[in-house]
């Protein structure tokens, strides 16, 4: 039973969340320099959730700021990259708006149980109908797949990959997620609930 509300919980609260990321600045819409300061903030957010940890651009890697912070501070990791995801962090994630790292949570969740599959797939539809979840879950993975302590290494500074069937492992679970968000978005019909029906089928 606790099991239960823990999952209904961390599913009101990513609803209730999503209004406050587009609507949360009309607060101050008649203090003219407060709100371009706040709707900068919410560009510069935006911007961070849509890009890429780790890009090839020609033949330079491109880095994201995300990516250097993540590298570069240990207490930053071990938030990141726990010996055990739980919904309850991922929530307290969601209710301070560091989405990104909500969804990698979400892949690690993932593959845990089918519950758990049931529960991540219906909150990653409900962030679709705002964002182009496809392509931020991917983002999302090549931002902190390549520093995640359950794969690499650091050696003299560098990350190595040690665990490249973890790596895909995790891949396969986003590449699995974004199948479902097409069969859906596909449908276009019906609930988030019918998802579980998909579920089956697809196994």
């Amino acid at each position: 039973m606790l099991r239960i509300t823990k999952v209904k919980l961390f599913i009101m609260l990513v609803i209730c969340s999503l209004p406050v990321i587009f609507h949360g600045q009309t607060t101050n819409s008649q203090l003219g320099s407060a709100k371009q300061v706040n709707d900068k903030a919410i560009l510069l957010w935006l911007k961070s959730l849509n890009q890429r940890g780790v890009e090839m651009v020609g033949d330079s890697v491109i880095v994201s700021e995300e990516f250097e912070k993540v590298f570069n501070d240990k207490k930053y990791r071990i938030e990141i990259y726990p010996k055990i995801y739980t919904w309850e962090k991922t929530v307290e994630f969601i209710k301070s708006q560091e989405i990104k790292i909500a969804f990698w949570y979400l892949i690690n969740l993932y593959s845990l149980n089918n519950k758990n599959k049931e529960t991540v797939i219906q909150s990653i539809l409900m962030y679709d109908k705002l964002f182009k979840m496809d392509e931020i879950l991917i983002n999302t993975f090549y931002t902190y797949s390549f520093m995640d302590s359950e794969i690499n290494i650091l050696i003299n500074g560098k990350p190595e990959i040690v665990h490249p069937d973890i790596l895909e492992k995790k891949l396969a679970n986003v590449k699995e997620i974004v199948n479902y968000i097409k069969i859906y978005n596909e449908k276009n019909k019906g609930s988030v609930a019918s998802v579980k029906n998909n579920h089956k089928v697809l196994n």
